[in-house]
C-alpha cells in the first residue's frame, strides 16, 4: 500500500527497558508499567540491586509465587537426605512460614539461590531477589533475638538453620568478602553459635511443629556415639595430629579444646563413613555444633591449632559435595586453611589435602 504513512506513537524516553526494546509506548507506571503486567516480566524501573516483584494485574506477587512453588517441588528435595525430614521441609516449614513473615522470607530467598544456581541466564535476577528476601528476613529477626522467649526461640532456630542453607548456597567469588567475617572464614562456620543458644533458651521440643527437626538431630547425634562409628581410614592421621599437639607446650585449657576437638571429630569421621550412603548436612554440622563455645572462636585469632583441627573438618565438608549449597566448600576452605599455617602446619594438613584432592600452589606461585 503506496502512500501509507505507518502511525507513529509518542517514544518515553523515560520508558522501561522492555517497552524501549519492543518499541512499544511505555506509560511509565511503577513499580512496573501496564505492558510488563500484561506479558507478566520483570519491569526494570526498580534501582539496580532493588528488585521488584512481577505483579500480576489481579496484584498477585507472582515472583513470590515463583519461588515458593520451586521450593515446595524441588528445592526441599536438596536439603535433606531422610524422607521423612524431606518431608517436614516440605510441608511443616512452610506451614510455620505462613504464620511467621522472617521464616517465610527464608524460605523464599533459599528457593532463588537455588533458582539462581540452575539458571545462569537470570542468575543477577535471582541472587537479587534472594538477597532483598534475605535482608528483610534478618531484619526482623533481629528485633526479636534480645527479647526472645523459649517459643520465639524456636522459630529464631528455625530461621538460623534456612540461614545456613542460604549462606552456604552463596556463590563464592574471587574477592567476594560479603558472607567473610575477619578471619578470612565464611560467616555461616561461626552460626551455630547463635543456633545454639536458641536451643539452650527453647529446650528441646517433644511436640509442636518443630518437634521432628529437633528429633532427627537427636538421631543422628546418637548415631555418631554408636560401635560402629568407633574407627575410620582418618583415625590414624588425627592420633598422630593429637600426639603432636601433646608435645608441645600449650596452655592447658588451650590443650583441653584441641583434645576434645580431636576426639569428637574422630566420631564425625567414624559416622561418615559407617553411614556413608547417608550422609547429611546434620551430620557434619554436628562438630560446629559442639565446637561452636570453644574451638570456633579461635578461628578468629586464629591459632595454629585451631586452623589445622579445621582443615581435617574440611574433608567432612568435601562429603557433601553433591548438594548444590555445599559445592565447593570443602577445597575452598582447606584452601584458606592452608594459606594460614606456617609450614609446620602444612605438613601435619597433608592427610586431609590429599583426601579432598586439591593441590596446593608451587613456592614460585606463592611468591
Amino acid at each position: 500500500m503506496t502512500g501509507t504513512k505507518r502511525k507513529g506513537h509518542h517514544k518515553s524516553r523515560l520508558g522501561c527497558n522492555n517497552c524501549k526494546a519492543r518499541k512499544v509506548k511505555c506509560d511509565e507506571n511503577k513499580p512496573s508499567c501496564s505492558n510488563c503486567i500484561r506479558r507478566q516480566v520483570d519491569c526494570d524501573f526498580s534501582p539496580i540491586g532493588t528488585p521488584q516483584p512481577r505483579v500480576s494485574p489481579g496484584g498477585l506477587n507472582m515472583t513470590d509465587l515463583e519461588l515458593l512453588h520451586h521450593y515446595s517441588t524441588a528445592t526441599y528435595l536438596t536439603l535433606v537426605e531422610s524422607p521423612t525430614m524431606r518431608e517436614f521441609y516440605r510441608k511443616t516449614v512452610v506451614q510455620v512460614g505462613l504464620s511467621c513473615d522472617y521464616i517465610m522470607r527464608a524460605i523464599l530467598a533459599v528457593s532463588s539461590l537455588h533458582l539462581a544456581h540452575h539458571r545462569p541466564e537470570r542468575r543477577d535476577h535471582y541472587q537479587a531477589v534472594a538477597i532483598a528476601h534475605h535482608q528483610a528476613a534478618s531484619q526482623a529477626a533481629m528485633l526479636l533475638i534480645s527479647d526472645a522467649t523459649p517459643e520465639s526461640a524456636q522459630m529464631l532456630f528455625m530461621f538460623s538453620v534456612l540461614t545456613t542453607y542460604y549462606a552456604l548456597g552463596w556463590p563464592r567469588k574471587s574477592g567476594d568478602t560479603l558472607l567473610l567475617a575477619d578471619s578470612g572464614f565464611p560467616d555461616w562456620v561461626y552460626l551455630t553459635r547463635g543456633t545454639k543458644g536458641f536451643i539452650d533458651l527453647a529446650g528441646v521440643p517433644n511436640d509442636g511443629p518443630l518437634a521432628p527437626l529437633f528429633a532427627h538431630s537427636t538421631n543422628r547425634y546418637m548415631l555418631r556415639e554408636g560401635p560402629e562409628a568407633s574407627d575410620s581410614s582418618a583415625h590414624p592421621a588425627l592420633t598422630e595430629l593429637g600426639d603432636v599437639f601433646a608435645r608441645r607446650p600449650l596452655e592447658e585449657g588451650l590443650r583441653q579444646i584441641y583434645v576434645t576437638a580431636l576426639r569428637e571429630l574422630k566420631k564425625s569421621f567414624g559416622q561418615a563413613q559407617a553411614y556413608a550412603g547417608q550422609y547429611e548436612m546434620t551430620d557434619a554440622f554436628t562438630w560446629i555444633f559442639l565446637m561452636a563455645e570453644d574451638l570456633l572462636p579461635l578461628l578468629r585469632t586464629p591459632t595454629q591449632e585451631a586452623v589445622v583441627i579445621f582443615a581435617f573438618f574440611c574433608v567432612l565438608l568435601k562429603k557433601l559435595d553433591g548438594h548444590w549449597w555445599m559445592q565447593g566448600w570443602g577445597r575452598h576452605l582447606i584452601a584458606h586453611s592452608y594459606g594460614l599455617l606456617d609450614e609446620e602446619g602444612r605438613l601435619l594438613i597433608r592427610w586431609a589435602v590429599e583426601e579432598i584432592g586439591w593441590v596446593p600452589p608451587s613456592a614460585m606461585e606463592r611468591l
